[in-house]
Order: structure tokens, then sequence, then C-alpha cells
């Protein structure tokens, strides 16, 4: 009696997983808009990562140019004998 029981019980557990396993092997198929979405969607990430790189490196040039012309000796030329003082 109990493996009728037990049987019975399989084959209930079975017949309701059946349409759950056929939802999952078979998914709907992206469409052309989405797929087209998509597209769009990775172009622009990919454009916005290069434009923050972009950024980074013309910052970090410009602190590089700002630090050198802060570190830079100032030289001055030496006087023109028998010239006239610039007022």
């Amino acid at each position: 009696m109990r493996s009728i029981t037990f049987g019975l019980a399989a084959a209930a557990a079975l017949a309701g997983a059946a349409p759950v396993l056929a939802q999952i092997e078979r998914l709907p198929e992206t469409s052309r808009s989405e797929a087209q979405s998509g597209a769009i969607n990775r172009s622009l990430d990919v454009e916005g990562r290069s434009r923050i790189q972009s950024q980074q490196n013309q910052f970090e040039i410009n602190s590089l140019r700002n630090d050198s012309v802060r570190s830079a000796p100032v030289v001055t030329a030496p006087p023109i004998a028998g010239a006239a003082p610039i007022r």
C-alpha cells in the first residue's frame, strides 16, 4: 500500500513540475527592437567609459603640467650694460 501511495505522490509531483520545466527550457526569443535597444545601451555604455577614461587622462596631464610649472626655477636674464630700465 505504501509503494502505491508513494508512486502516486511521485507521479503527481512530476506532473506538476512538467509545465515549470517546459517554461525554463524555452524562453521567448528577443525581438528585433529589444536587440536593437540592447545594442544601443551597450554602445552608450562603452562611449561613457571611454569618455570617463579620456577625462581622467586629461586631468592627469593637466596636473602634471601644473606641477612642472610650479617646480620650474625662475630664470631672469642678466641686465644689459648701458640699457635704460623698462618702465
